[in-house]
């Protein structure tokens, strides 16, 4: 397995899932983003060896028994198929049956394996974050701005500078990587930053220009000359260096290839490099004569001549063919036939010279109609591209070129849609945000299988930001697109954010803090009540309690209370006193919490010898209901080492008849055997009988009104003022 290829890991959809950690299913063999060039989309389309694709794509874990073969389990009618979509670069792969049922004479077994639809999703390469979060800061500026106040255009300008900025960048930071750490995801990623850029500037060249008096041709041939990724950058230096240039294999093909690119420059500077060595007289006239013409070509660097521009390109093109019919075109050799046609200025003739549809294009534009406007592009187009669309290397990305030259913004959000979730998901954001295409003429019936009640810009965004899923590091920019997405956004970020792995406790706070500020009340509560669910597995009571608290589920926070006083009936003693403390800054309108503190503030004053203090306490819990009933006969067992202190009187006679009363009411309870079972067990450890209980209960009967006679004699004066006895 090669380095640095991003795995496909499990997708947000299968998470959702709940499947359990060892069962979620990633391909074996290194899978990467989806490759522009390659035509994937289209690829997917065809029939596929249905027996090979089986052996070399394999699950873990496999559907394919131990010790079986990829092959002989092909030959049972079992084959993997996959389904793609693009807007999340999610993969499905399920299990199929490889022919009809009705051609087999019986009927095919289904298994389990057969019904299980493992849900992929691309990995995001590392060395694409920086560019993710600087594109993110784009679009929040730009959805924060209005197009239509003054300054808007303006602003509409330095945002597709930006735009185009970070993907220059970007690919900077590429090729420079690329000459140390040469590996096919640095190769890869390169590739699909070259198609971002040279689909988003063809946009901006045909759908965005505020120069729109400028003709389409100087355009289009600058365009192709930044984006051309067939021509050998390095053949023209080579040929410099040749003796004999006019007689190389490659010189006039590379004449053409620059003539039909736009590249005047290029072809004028190694021709007069080679005029200057050419000894033969009739060549170098020759030569000349092929540069007079050169130097006359319309570009968007040079003025034209004088006169009307039709009249103007009229002439150049009459010049141009002159010259290919005149006896100069014999002394440059026959190889020089290519770069005749092109200056023959017949669109057939360039066309049949073109290696691609975009040096056919380039070449109609720059040699036939020169003042093409921009309206007037579709008769170039359906004349130049049916020798092209119909060859199978049209891909993709080049199905995407032809629409934005087709004016056609229907098919070129479509297709961005097939290509790239990122491409189409901002493209989509400038277009409709500045008003420069109908996104609502944008039918998405065979994209979306459900109904979709959003603006067409919202599907992308909320497809784009769902591909970001699967790098954790990424929730606020995945959060941050979501909350520019209407309601469908609103609704997706709620369910989606409560499944951010809250693994640390700054992490913790940032999502609950985003929760609260933007009003994700449903979230907010649903995450306290995850983080309070573990922090009660780790004894973190306090937090835990909190975190109940804000998620209003009071239910648990009496449950936590619970464990907390029976943990402490059971060892005799609290060992959380640091958690206790901090329990008592808790803002909490919780009774159980409330009884929770009065209690651990008894034991404390009793701890300290602050006997009538914590006297004092144990009848108020009692008196004001804060205890629950079913923790009373435990408080009034706790009251029994100060009704039998020696020394001095806690309780006087008003705080006896409370403890009496208290009592009495659980005796008397229809509920009497539910209230006691908290009784303490007998020395044998074993559950105390009901005549045990009885005597316990008749031993806090006694200690009551020996302390009630006393309370008369002795009455306490104050509750921190101890009374000693006499």
């Amino acid at each position: 397995m090669s380095h640095g290829i991003p795995l496909i890991q499990p997708s947000n959809t299968a998470l959702n899932l709940d499947a359990a950690a060892s069962k979620r299913s990633i391909f074996s063999a290194p899978t990467v983003d989806l490759n522009p060039t390659h035509g994937m989309i289209h690829q997917m389309e065809q029939d596929q060896n249905d027996d090979e694709y089986v052996a070399i794509l394999h699950l873990d874990p496999s559907p394919i028994g131990k010790g079986v073969l990829a092959s002989s389990w092909a030959k049972t009618n079992r084959t993997l198929r996959s389904t793609f979509r693009p807007t999340t670069n999610e993969i499905a792969v399920y299990v199929a049956g490889r022919k009809a049922a009705e051609e087999f004479p019986t009927k095919q077994r289904s298994t389990v394996e057969d019904n299980t639809i493992f849900l992929c999703q691309a990995a995001i390469p590392e060395s694409r974050i920086p560019f993710i979060k600087q594109t993110f800061e784009v679009f929040l500026d730009i959805a924060s701005k209005d197009p239509y106040k003054a300054g808007g255009h303006l602003d509409f300008k330095q945002h597709l500078q930006r735009y185009y900025k970070a993907i220059e960048e970007h690919l900077a930071h590429l090729y420079v990587e690329s000459k140390t750490n040469d590996t096919l995801e640095i190769e890869q990623e390169t590739i699909l930053l070259e198609s971002f850029s040279a689909v988003w500037q063809l946009a901006e060249a045909v759908f965005l220009t505020s120069d729109r008096k400028r003709p389409i041709a100087f355009m289009f041939s600058e365009w192709l000359a930044t984006h051309d990724t067939t021509q050998d950058s390095e053949l023209g230096k080579n040929l410099l260096t040749e003796p004999s240039k006019l007689t190389h294999p490659d010189f006039w093909p590379y004449i053409r290839r620059c003539l039909l690119r736009g590249m005047i420059e290029s072809a004028t500077f190694i021709l007069d490099q080679t005029l200057n060595e050419e000894e033969d007289e009739k060549v170098a006239n020759a030569l000349e004569a092929l540069l007079d013409v050169l130097h006359d070509i319309p570009t968007s660097e040079k003025t034209l001549p004088p006169g009307e521009p039709h009249t103007r390109h009229m002439k150049w093109q009459e010049q141009c063919k002159k010259f290919t019919k005149s006896e100069h075109v014999k002394q440059l050799g026959k190889d020089a036939t290519g770069v005749m046609k092109v200056l023959s200025c017949n669109i057939e003739s360039i066309i049949d010279v073109s290696e691609r549809w975009e040096e056919a294009v380039s070449g109609t534009f720059l040699f036939v109609d020169t003042d093409c406007e921009r309206e007037s592009i579709g008769p170039i187009l359906e004349t130049c591209l049916p020798p092209y669309l119909e060859s199978t290397d049209v891909s993709l990305l080049d199905r995407i070129k032809i629409a934005i030259l087709q004016l056609d913004d229907v098919k070129t959000i479509r297709l961005c849609g097939e290509f790239h979730p990122w491409l189409v998901a901002h493209l989509s954001t400038v277009l409709q945000q500045y008003g420069y295409l109908d996104m609502g003429a944008v039918d998405l019936q065979d994209i979306v299988t459900q109904g979709w009640d959003s603006s067409i810009r919202d599907f992308f965004l909320i497809g784009y930001a769902q591909s970001l899923m699967s790098k954790l590091s990424l929730w606020e920019i995945v959060a941050g697109y979501l909350l520019e997405c209407g309601h469908t956004g609103q609704t997706t970020l709620s369910e989606w954010i409560c499944h951010v792995p809250l693994d640390s406790s700054e992490k913790a706070h940032k999502v609950l803090k985003f929760c609260e500020d933007n009003g994700l009340t449903d979230s907010l509560r649903s995450i306290n009540r995850v983080m309070a669910v573990e922090e009660e597995k780790r004894g973190e009571y306090a937090q835990a309690i909190q975190h109940f608290t804000i998620s209003k589920d009071l239910d648990r926070v009496a449950k936590v209370v619970d464990n907390l006083v029976l943990g402490y009936l059971e060892r005799g003693h609290f060992e959380l006193d640091d958690s206790l403390a901090s329990m008592e800054k808790l803002d909490t309108t919780s009774s159980h919490v409330h009884f929770l503190r009065s209690y651990v503030e008894f034991h404390r004053n009793y701890k300290n010898g602050e006997f009538a203090v914590a006297g004092e306490s144990l009848v108020k819990m009692l008196s004001s209901g804060t205890a629950p009933k079913k923790y009373w006969i435990n408080l009034l067992l706790d009251a029994l080492p100060l009704l039998e202190n020696k020394q001095q009187v806690i309780f006087d006679s008003n705080h006896t008849f409370v403890l009496m009363q208290s009592l009495e009411e659980i005796v008397g309870s229809q509920h009497r055997s539910e209230y006691i079972r908290l009784l303490p067990q007998t020395n044998s450890g074993s559950t105390s009988t009901e005549e045990e209980k009885e005597t316990q209960l008749d031993a806090l009967r006694l200690s009551l009104t020996r302390n009630l006679a006393r309370s008369f004699v002795h009455p306490p004066r104050r509750p921190d003022q101890d009374v000693v006895m006499a």
